[in-house]
């Protein structure tokens, strides 16, 4: 969102005219003053939009303040020169991007390109409903999707490994009717899958010796709504505190202008 309001108010035509020589100053200033303003409603709008947000996204806005040399503040989200960046389909609507741990299993060939991996029964949240990195990590381990070179991070033979993997089994379920992923997976030699398409924990039991849950169930890919108004609050802030911020500014500005000719 860039603020650039010369040719929308009638009272900065009527300043340029009268005020030349200070009018750049103030108007930089007016306009970061409601870039600040823009800032705090769209993060007040964010706490409205989302379910608990986490500090990350609270803190995604950053202000690029006007100059007198560039009379232009700019508001918007950090990082979004990323086209995945998780916060574009909340504005822009259209399809959630994959995410990286979503991607490393497409790759792996054990999810489709078309899908979207959601928390299942046996998903370890944190506070603001997100899956833990801890637990997405042993399930790209166990599943040897890590695709770095060099990378030491999938699962081995080691004393170490099988002792992780007698707690909790991660394996992928390719649907009804197919044959599971992986030599841990819940059946046995060539059985027919029964369990929906995802990624499955098989723990210890004291009674059934063994039981499994859902940790990723994939999904259809789903098309979202625009959820984040980001635009049309901001230009509705925009409207609301700029009349104020440059009659402030212009008043500044001329209360700290030097005299004609230089201060003597």
């Amino acid at each position: 969102m860039k603020i650039d309001v010369r040719d929308n108010f009638p009272e900065v035509k009527r300043a340029l005219a009268a005020q030349q020589a200070q009018m750049p100053f103030a108007l930089a200033l007016a306009l970061t003053r409601t870039g600040q303003d823009v800032r705090v409603a769209e993060k007040s709008e964010i706490t409205s939009v989302f379910d608990r947000p986490t500090r990350f996204t609270l803190n995604s806005l950053f202000l690029q303040p006007a100059t007198k040399q560039k009379l232009e503040a700019r508001v918007w989200v950090k990082d979004t020169e990323r086209p995945d960046h998780y916060l574009l389909s909340q504005i822009n609507g259209g399809n959630r991007p994959l995410k990286r741990f979503e991607q490393l299993l497409v790759q792996r060939g054990l999810m489709r390109s078309s899908e979207r991996a959601v928390p299942g029964a046996a998903a370890k949240l944190d506070g603001f409903g997100n899956m833990g990195r801890g637990q997405i990590v042993k399930i790209l381990s166990q599943l040897q999707a890590f695709n770095l070179a060099g990378s030491t991070a999938n699962a081995s033979s080691s004393k170490r490994s099988k002792a992780k993997r007698a707690r909790a089994v991660y394996f992928v379920s390719t649907g009804p009717g197919t044959h599971p992923y992986g030599r841990h997976s819940w059946s046995k030699g060539r059985m027919a899958q029964t369990l929906p398409r995802g990624v499955w924990v098989r723990t210890p039991d004291a009674v059934m010796g063994s039981k499994v849950a859902p940790v990723l169930l994939f999904v259809s890919r789903a098309t979202y709504r625009p959820r984040w108004r980001f635009t049309e609050l901001a230009e509705a802030t925009v409207q609301r505190v700029f009349p104020a911020h440059i009659s402030a500014a212009l008043a500044q500005a001329l209360r700290t202008a030097r005299p004609a000719g230089g201060a003597r």
